[in-house]
């Protein structure tokens, strides 16, 4: 009996896993100009980040839980992303890519989003408010 009790305790938590938080939609950034357009099938995520510059798609996508990542492909210019997101890389050569990841926790309608570049240390910070 026991044995049966942990099995559908487990059965119940990998269910409420496997479900996680609906992201799909518009979610604008509160501190700069912004906006995460998702959509979400069942477990693949898709979707661009559009700011004044163009759109980037979202390269890599994953939610557990309430924690999502999102991973994006960006061409450095002289060290700088064109986004100005993840700040200067002094060893970058002109044209390479690097990764920019958003990891976030979403609570109701916001995300709250730590981003990194792939090689530098620096985390900044961003909220994103769903508006759609």
């Amino acid at each position: 009996m026991k044995r049966v009790l942990q099995l559908l305790a487990l059965a119940v938590l990998a269910t409420i896993t496997a479900f996680g938080a609906d992201i799909s939609g518009a979610w604008k950034c509160v501190n700069l100009k912004q906006t995460l357009n998702i959509k979400q099938d069942g477990g693949k995520i898709t979707g661009t980040l559009q700011n004044n510059i163009g759109n980037l798609r979202i390269a890599e996508a994953k939610l557990e839980g309430d924690t999502v990542t999102l991973t994006f492909m960006v061409v450095l210019s002289n060290g700088i992303d064109p986004l100005g997101i993840a700040g200067y890389d002094n060893l970058a050569e002109e044209g390479q890519v690097t990764e920019i990841t958003y990891k976030g926790t979403i609570a109701g309608d916001e995300i709250k989003f730590k981003v990194t570049q792939e090689r530098l240390e620096a985390v900044r910070e961003f909220s994103f408010k769903k508006t759609t």
